[in-house]
């Protein structure tokens, strides 16, 4: 799976909404939501501020510890 398979498979699992995250990451919504369903890369600094803003390490989506 994906990184941005797997950010949008635990957005769905814990109930939080794409709105919310780009309000929190300040990632417009279409930017956001192209990201998440592999229309377009999703850079590593707006990945690193989606695990700031969800307060996960990046290594939780890149296989490593949680």
């Amino acid at each position: 799976m994906q990184i941005h398979q797997k950010i949008k498979c635990y957005l769905f699992e814990n109930g939080i909404k794409q709105a919310h995250l780009s309000r929190k990451t300040g990632i417009k919504k279409n930017t956001l939501n192209a990201a998440l369903n592999g229309k377009r890369r999703l850079y590593a600094e707006e990945f690193g501020t989606i695990c700031e803003a969800l307060d996960i390490s990046s290594e939780f989506f890149l296989g490593g510890k949680k």
